[in-house]
């Protein structure tokens, strides 16, 4: 008889927050650094404002941002993973899912569980009476 134990809502919101962060971190970086390179600065500078506006979301509105952030790593999925499969082998294709919506996605599960308990159906329950 195991009961499945969930963090609480403050541990889930934290955990949420600190990947998003890293996630955000890590890409308002690389486009900054992109941008300088290539000296194409407005596609960098609107990338970095909805990165930068969907982690204050996130952390203003956990709820709307666990939203914002889910939609976030499908649409990502949905305009790269076709050019992930025709370009790169399985452990590239792995790879760029790890780094790109993953992140997201699990932190916007983690801050929708967190405000919502959207979860606590898939919690099991012990049985009485076996």
């Amino acid at each position: 008889m195991s009961v499945t134990h969930m963090p609480s809502p403050v541990v889930m919101r934290r955990a949420a927050l600190t990947l998003v962060l890293l996630w955000a971190g890590w890409w308002v970086f690389f486009a900054t650094a992109d941008a300088v390179v290539s000296h194409r600065f407005a596609g960098g500078i609107i990338f970095v404002a909805v990165v930068i506006g969907t982690v204050a979301a996130a952390w203003k509105w956990p709820a709307a941002g666990g939203v914002l952030l889910v939609l976030a790593s499908v649409a990502s999925i949905c305009i790269w993973a076709a050019m992930w499969i025709r370009r790169f082998d399985f452990l590239h294709i792995v790879l760029m899912f790890a780094i790109m919506p993953l992140p997201p996605l699990v932190a916007g599960v983690l801050l929708l569980q967190s405000r919502c308990g959207w979860m606590e159906s898939f919690r099991q329950v012990p049985r009485r009476g076996r």
